[in-house]
């Protein structure tokens, strides 16, 4: 009978109200890490950092202005110039 109070038939530890505390005391880290996890989560889906788009258009920009150079239409100045203004 003595060693039932330890958890074997519902009075200590085992899950028994009877003295209570206890569960309770498990109860609240696991609520604490369960909301920093959905927290973490909350914060990488909402991030700044996380840019998936691609800018086509200074991409599209960028080649063909680099085709225009090559071909010889625009000299050195006009090249760094335009270039500057688009990477801006």
């Amino acid at each position: 009978m003595y060693c039932n109070r330890f958890g074997i038939g519902g009075y200590g530890f085992g899950g028994s109200y009877a003295y209570g505390g206890f569960n309770f005391f498990i109860m609240i880290p696991t609520l604490i890490i369960l909301f920093l996890i959905a927290y973490f989560i909350y914060k990488a889906i909402n991030s700044k950092n996380l840019n998936f788009t691609v800018d086509t258009t200074s991409s599209k920009a960028m080649s063909i202005l680099n085709e225009r150079f090559a071909t010889g239409e625009i000299n050195d100045e006009e090249y760094e110039t335009k270039k500057n203004q688009l990477l801006k």
